[in-house]
């Protein structure tokens, strides 16, 4: 019996969280299904990967998310396959992708959300506001369901949109969540061997919080000398801008910047603390907590919704307070005690995602049929 044919589409496979969750999930659904996924800007590190493992790749690029020959090309795409479902990712993709699947009478068709304030990227008010009656519109004439990493990306979403909650389902991601891992040693990550490691791990982008975390940097080694040593571990355009500052502010030798590492999880597992500073509502789930909390660090944050959902999984969270000394909100996050991990990976694992998105296909599957 031939299994259902499965198609995902999304922007790119670069190193990136959805391309991630993508990478670890993707091979772990082709028991169950014929498993095909779509980019149309990059390509990517994934790309490749995810089709030495099997996953059947296509890289189809378009200009801009109505364009009417990208579209027919696509919904080509799905017939000759003749697809069974069409699962799409963030705003292009969603309209790309649900319009092609629509036009190729794909029968189960699921958008999905990933971010929140950041989801519609127009660079005006006007512009955010066409894109909601855009996807609006899509959705409600077309998909049969659309997916959420978290219910403050749901919530979002319900507001600016007016979807009903039948149409609207929370999906929690989940992660290849590591056992021990050894660590980076100090001397190969440059850092000092007798300090507590605090770092920060994401993009160098704005929202990230990149210049609340080197201000609490600041202030701790200012309260605490010689007691921590800060690292920042990822990349973007503003690194330069942020080295500058460092340094002029004396604090070359208290922060360093390892730039993109492909070994994470040893970094991870380097560190004593994590401090966490995205706005709230730039992060939809956010897989470096995920990541953190599977490694069993206490972790310093700005209270964002998210952080909340996550912390009913694992305690071992401590919220920023702009009022007390960095250092003493440090020292307190350290001394938190060791978290149970059982009720995190019984939510957040890749195999608890993998089966709550079988089960979720099934059941599609079944209200799709005459």
């Amino acid at each position: 019996m031939n299994k259902p044919v499965l198609f995902r589409v999304t922007n790119n496979l670069k190193i990136g969280g959805i391309q991630r969750r993508l990478r670890a999930l993707l091979p772990l659904l082709m028991d169950d299904y014929d498993v095909h996924i779509v980019t149309y800007k990059d390509k990517g590190v994934f790309f490749d990967e995810l089709a030495e493992l099997g996953v059947k790749t296509h890289f189809l690029p378009r200009k801009g998310h109505w364009n009417p020959v990208a579209i027919w090309k696509l919904a080509r795409l799905f017939r000759k396959h003749g697809a069974d479902m069409v699962h799409t990712h963030s705003f292009g993709g969603n309209i790309f992708g649900i319009l092609a699947a629509a036009l190729a009478r794909v029968p189960v068709r699921i958008g999905q959300v990933h971010l929140c304030e950041l989801h519609w990227n127009g660079t005006s008010a006007l512009r955010r506001k066409k894109q909601m009656l855009e996807e609006r519109m899509v959705h409600r004439l077309f998909s049969h369901k659309v997916l959420f990493v978290s219910r403050e990306s749901r919530d979002h979403f319900q507001k600016h949109t007016g979807l009903p909650d039948v149409m609207l389902t929370v999906l929690h991601n989940g992660l290849a969540l590591p056992g021990a891992v050894a660590p980076a040693p100090r001397t190969e990550l440059g850092v000092p061997e007798n300090r507590k490691l605090i770092g920060f791990v994401g993009r160098i982008s704005r929202g990230k919080g990149i210049e609340r975390f080197l201000d609490i940097a600041r202030q701790a080694c200012g309260q605490a000398q010689g007691r921590f040593h800060f690292v920042v571990i990822g990349d973007g355009d503003g690194v330069p801008r942020h080295k500058k500052w460092v340094n002029e502010h004396g604090l070359e030798r208290d922060v360093t910047f390892l730039g993109e590492r492909h070994d994470i999880h040893r970094c991870y597992a380097a560190l004593d603390c994590l401090v966490f500073c995205s706005d709230p509502g730039i992060e939809g789930m956010p897989g470096v907590i995920l990541e953190a909390c599977a490694h069993g660090l206490p972790i310093l944050a700005l209270r964002t919704a998210p952080l909340e959902e996550i912390r009913d999984y694992y305690t071992r969270i401590a919220y920023l307070d702009e009022s007390a000394p960095a250092a003493r909100q440090l020292e307190m996050t350290l001394a938190l005690p060791p978290a149970d991990q059982a009720a995190l990976r019984g939510e957040f694992s890749i195999e608890a995602m993998k089966a709550r998105t079988i089960s979720l296909y099934e059941e599609l599957t079944r209200q799709a049929q005459p």
